[in-house]
């Protein structure tokens, strides 16, 4: 079966992409747009002294400007317009999408949303704060531009998943570096035409592999999607050409990534205009530094602490059951790294357990090796439930815990939905929480606050004050 090119889904999208404006939102979408925009900075406030953050900005900092154009008298350099999120760092805007891309995705606490099947925010917020100060944006063109990407990401989302996924696609750098390139293209005002071609540029540009996950390549695929977004943005406005049918094509982006035999481009086209994925379904707020498979499993183990209907010192066996998704996404059955265990059930498991609690420092390489999470490996049986085993069971995904305590007593609980998603909505003061406990390193519990406050009011902000916010 050969995907139907008749149908102009990159020119469609393009068009989508060109006509959003902050007007045209309707204030829930507005609303949501602010908060993720706010959480996800958050989130990278919190990466500032991550190795993986170090690293990038070594590479960053290395870079002098002075290297030859072959064959013209022209030399590399281009200003410093762009603020490295926390840190006194300005850079290319291209530079700063990257690290800041990789900051937003380096705890693994930024959102997810279902259509898409990944991280929406990460490589979205970045290229767009990035290419800000060079337009001049103020609050609502960011927030509109934002919306763009994030739309395109999860439409495209629709057309190819659960196929692209399963084939082994990161999705936050495959899809996160179209919606990059969309919300680039939007801020940038290029028109529908141009729009197509920074489409078409980033189709070329998107990759990233699951089996990179565990290490520091995972959140730089978060970087080099904000970053290729903007340059394919950039690369449009300056007179690159590319298929106008690069989605649709034979041999293009749908076929290549998914299959024509498996993709439905018309479900990237559905509901256009009418139903914002931003909010429907919604994006899934994370309170956990890890995959967000493992965070029904955690919000069971940390409720039932808390009541006393669980008790670490009798525990005689834990058996939990989770969807097909988690035998290629939670690869770390004995995780010997912080990086690992955030890919690990049997971790985010045992330090639940063991420490009460599931935050940034739980993620360190000593207290990963800490002896008492290997004798709790033990006693951990996890697999697959035999309801959850194909692609169509995804939408009913659960998971499934059963405790055993020495004395006979049982735990059990059964999740669909862990807090953080839609249907556990988070009040405002809880994202507000989560913003400052990232941000009270940098800037003091009271700023962080303060921060706060100004971010999701973003709207109200012009171009000076919204550059200030999360500056140093």
């Amino acid at each position: 079966m050969k995907i139907d090119t008749e149908l102009p889904v990159t020119q469609l999208l393009a068009d989508f992409v060109s006509r959003q404006s902050y007007e045209r939102l309707p204030p829930r979408v507005r609303e949501e747009a602010a908060l993720a925009i706010a959480d996800t900075v958050g989130g990278a406030l919190a990466a500032t002294d991550e190795t993986v953050t170090r690293s990038v900005l070594d590479v960053v900092w290395g870079e002098s400007g002075t290297s030859q154009v072959w064959g013209l008298d022209v030399v590399q350099g281009e200003n410093g317009t762009s603020q490295v999120w926390g840190l006194d760092v300005r850079t290319t805007p291209r530079n700063a999408a990257l690290v800041n891309g990789t900051m937003a995705h380096a705890h693994d606490i930024d959102d997810t949303n279902p259509s898409m099947r990944g991280h929406p925010s990460c490589p979205v917020v970045p290229a767009v704060f990035a290419l800000a100060p060079t337009t001049n944006a103020n609050g609502k063109d960011v927030i509109a531009a934002y919306v763009a990407g994030v739309e395109i990401a999860t439409k495209v989302g629709r057309a190819v998943n659960m196929e692209h996924y399963n084939r082994g696609w990161h999705t936050t750098p495959t899809l996160g570096c179209l919606g990059a390139a969309a919300a680039s293209a939007n801020l940038l005002r290029l028109d529908p035409q141009a729009t197509v071609t920074a489409l078409a540029i980033s189709a070329s540009m998107a990759a990233g592999l699951v089996a990179n996950f565990g290490t520091m390549t995972k959140p730089v695929h978060a970087g080099l999607a904000a970053q290729n977004g903007v340059l394919a943005a950039l690369l449009a406005r300056s007179g690159v050409t590319a298929n106008p049918t690069a989605f649709e094509a034979n041999t293009g982006f749908f076929d290549l990534f998914c299959g024509s035999a498996n993709v439905k481009p018309a479900l990237a086209l559905e509901a256009l205009d009418e139903r914002y994925d931003l909010v429907d379904p919604g994006n899934i707020y994370k309170l956990y530094p890890t995959c967000s498979l493992t965070h029904c499993a955690i919000d069971a183990i940390l409720d039932g602490l808390a009541v006393g209907t669980i008790d670490p010192a009798q525990i005689e066996s834990i058996e939990c059951a989770v969807g097909y998704r988690c035998e290629n996404t939670l690869p770390h059955h004995r995780a010997k790294t912080g990086l690992e265990g955030k890919f690990s059930m049997e971790y985010c498991l045992a330090a639940a357990l063991t420490y009460g609690q599931v935050t940034f420092d739980e993620f360190s390489d000593e207290k990963v090796n800490d002896p008492r999470i290997s004798a709790l490996y033990d006693k951990i049986h996890l697999y697959v439930h035999p309801d959850l085993r194909t692609p169509d069971s995804v939408p009913r995904d659960f998971t499934d815990i059963v405790i055993t305590h020495k004395d006979g007593r049982r735990f059990h609980d059964r999740s669909m939905k862990a807090k953080g998603d839609p249907a556990k909505r988070w009040t405002l003061d809880e994202f507000k929480g989560k913003f400052v406990r990232c941000a009270s390193p940098l800037y003091g519990e009271a700023e962080a606050g303060r921060r706060w406050d100004r971010a999701y009011r973003l709207a109200e902000c012009g171009a000076t004050e919204m550059a200030a916010i999360f500056a140093k």
